[in-house]
């Protein structure tokens, strides 16, 4: 993929705190009356129980947001993967990737994608974790 910006909501804390992030996300799309048919979660870094993560969209889309972090998503190859079963899938989803045979991990962030497109009902989900 070529290389975006996405902007929203951070954190540096326990996971327990990414939702809340998604709720002031999700209010200011609303507030703002933006159409976003995608948003992200980005989980810069980790380390034991505390993640750096950021529920965003792209930034274009997030003009005029407060209080925002943003993060470039770089450019370069991606291994991709649907969620089933919702939110409390994602790990075992991104366990999944980071296993499979012949693939060399690069030294990136991962994401989820979700995707909601406009009159949808619900979302779908991916996590897209960077490789060689």
């Amino acid at each position: 993929v070529e290389a975006f910006t996405v902007k929203g909501y951070g954190m540096q804390g326990p996971v327990s705190e990414i939702p809340g992030k998604w709720d002031l996300l999700n209010a200011e799309i609303a507030k703002q009356k933006v159409l976003a048919e995608e948003s992200f979660g980005l989980c810069l870094a980790m380390k034991g129980e505390e993640f750096h993560y950021i529920a965003g969209i792209k930034s274009d889309l997030a003009e005029g947001f407060p209080h925002t972090e943003e993060a470039i998503v770089p450019a370069g190859k991606f291994i991709v993967g649907q969620v089933d079963g919702g939110v409390h899938e994602i790990p075992t989803a991104f366990n999944a990737l980071m296993q499979t045979d012949g693939i060399q991990l690069r030294n990136s962030f991962s994401f989820e994608r979700y995707i909601h497109p406009e009159g949808s009902e619900g979302y779908a989900i991916e996590v897209w974790v960077p490789i060689e």
